[in-house]
């Protein structure tokens, strides 16, 4: 295991995954659910969300203009700069400027969202990456289980202080850390945005796909807190569950890392079955109880699912012709164009059908597991 710690980019891609997701856990993790809970209705977050993917869609090609010309860390710093905003915003509950707001969202997801698979395309090993990716998970859970408890005493105890310390802090260190692997991607462009749009509608690619289908993934796991805090109707049993249930994903996550590197497909196959199963759940459970242990099981697999699922869509970047910051940012946009199409529809049903929208969510969910297994068993075999 030496080559994942003396290694000195896979040291500080580890800090910079630790302090950027202590920084933004403190919003992601209950995000939907402080909406909610500062009188935001179910389909006007759905809204906001759909509308700050389908405008961080159109402006992802920023990433490529702005790494090219000043390096990948002016990304992080814009985007950190911005999200530090956005956490501000979302925890003091001032929701006058929605415009604002979605600006702020889709501004920071644009500029840094392609930083993760660009990076580590380039500096992690193809043997390492399944073992990588659940080190940068266990290393994730830590970070998530500490935002966590903070944001549960911060809202229990009305003191919001420390919150936005920490956010600056470690939105800084996170900045400080991409730095030092910071590079100037090489790309023969005139037009970032054009370029981007073209290899989006033209060009068949497994990977386009997968990420087009992540949507679903991203949607079930942003709104199955809110699913869970409505159920439960108790914000200090809510804070409980999801931090239990953030604990104790360490081990599974570790397992199947080293599952990944020796048989990507077995993995994928075995993952997704579970995957399948838990998400049915949550189509029929009706007790407390029952939605918050399968929560648990959810989150559980949710990361391990992460692992296996990252590790080939960064294979098949390897594997595909083309920069990586630019296969990512179009990777991004795919996501992102899918992503305000279904949060727009998701709203409608909402505007209607309230709560009963969440297991429509569920069931696409269900879909994008079937087919994300089914494309990179393809790909496999290849």
């Amino acid at each position: 295991m030496k080559e994942y710690f003396y290694t000195k980019e896979y040291l500080y891609l580890y800090l910079l995954n630790f302090c950027y997701t202590i920084a933004n856990s403190f919003v992601s993790i209950f995000g939907t659910v402080m909406l909610y809970k500062n009188g935001m209705h179910i389909y006007m977050i759905l809204l906001v969300y759909g509308l700050r993917f389908g405008l961080m869609g159109l402006l992802s090609p920023l990433f490529i203009t702005v790494s090219r010309k000043y390096g990948i860390v002016s990304c992080s710093i814009l985007a950190n700069i911005l999200r530090i905003t956005t956490s501000y915003i979302v925890l003091s509950g001032n929701y006058s400027n929605l415009v604002l707001l979605v600006i702020v969202m889709s501004l920071s997801g644009a500029l840094s969202n392609p930083i993760g698979d660009t990076i580590v395309s380039k500096y992690v090993l193809r043997e390492h990456r399944g073992k990588y990716n659940s080190i940068v998970n266990i290393i994730k859970i830590l970070a998530e289980t500490f935002a966590s408890i903070i944001v549960a005493w911060s809202v229990l105890t009305e003191n919001d202080n420390p919150i936005y310390i920490m956010i600056i802090v470690f939105f800084a260190l996170d900045c400080l850390f991409t730095y030092f692997i910071s590079y100037k991607p090489q790309m023969e462009s005139s037009s970032a945005f054009k370029d981007s749009l073209r290899y989006i509608i033209n060009t068949k690619s497994i990977f386009k796909t997968i990420y087009s289908l992540r949507t679903f993934h991203i949607i079930e796991r942003l709104f199955l807190p809110l699913y869970v805090y409505i159920a439960i109707a108790d914000f200090k049993l809510f804070s409980i569950v999801v931090i239990v249930s953030i604990i104790i994903q360490v081990i599974p996550v570790f397992i199947t890392g080293i599952i990944t590197d020796r048989n990507v497909k077995k993995a994928n196959n075995i993952i997704s079955i579970l995957k399948l199963m838990i998400t049915s759940i949550f189509l029929v459970a009706k007790s407390k109880v029952t939605i918050s242990l399968n929560k648990t099981l959810n989150d559980n697999l949710a990361k391990v699912y992460e692992t296996t699922v990252q590790t080939s869509i960064q294979n098949i970047m390897v594997q595909t012709d083309g920069d990586n910051a630019f296969l990512s940012t179009v990777g991004q946009m795919a996501l992102c164009f899918t992503e305000i199409i279904t949060f727009t529809l998701l709203s409608v049903l909402a505007r209607f059908i309230g709560v009963e929208v969440f297991k429509i969510i569920f069931v696409l969910s269900i879909f994008a597991t079937i087919t994300i297994c089914f494309k990179i068993n393809r790909f496999e075999k290849n």
